[in-house]
């Protein structure tokens, strides 16, 4: 039985993030985002990204850089190591909510870099360290990032 409760969550959590891509794909961000949450709640390895990307980038809802962080270390309790740039970077800057956190900004581009994640990750690190570009300043509660 226990087998079949897994395959069944499993199930669930694929079809709940195949609704909510599509969803995103067409430009649904609004009715994405409940639904791309749930499927996060039950486990979907790749939901949490999509979450947190929507919450920062205010996509369906008020950008919370706070709550995508929250998401985007789910994401990496589940084996994606891929997010410790974009923690970085947020850390680093600070605003919607998130208190700038230099330390934390180091820690994850360095685990980006030792993870071989993003070949950007030594420049961001290095601008960090001297405190230029998006990392020279102030916190600023309201960035404007052009996010790809």
């Amino acid at each position: 039985m226990g087998l079949n409760v897994l395959l069944a969550g499993k199930i669930q959590a694929d079809r709940l993030y195949g609704e909510a891509e599509a969803l995103m794909a067409a430009g649904e961000f609004k009715s994405a985002l409940p639904i791309m949450k749930q499927a996060s709640d039950v486990g979907n390895k790749y939901a949490p990204v999509h979450v947190a990307m929507m919450l920062l980038k205010g996509q369906g809802t008020s950008p919370s850089w706070a709550d995508g962080v929250k998401y985007l270390e789910l994401a990496i309790s589940r084996g994606n190591p891929n997010v410790h740039i974009t923690l970085g970077m947020v850390h680093g800057i600070g605003g919607y909510g998130l208190k700038r956190d230099l330390k934390m900004a180091e820690y994850h581009l360095t685990q980006s870099i030792e993870a071989d994640s993003d070949p950007a990750g030594e420049q961001m690190l290095a601008m960090l360290r001297k405190h230029q570009g998006v990392f020279g300043g102030k916190e600023n509660p309201r960035p404007k990032i052009p996010w790809k």
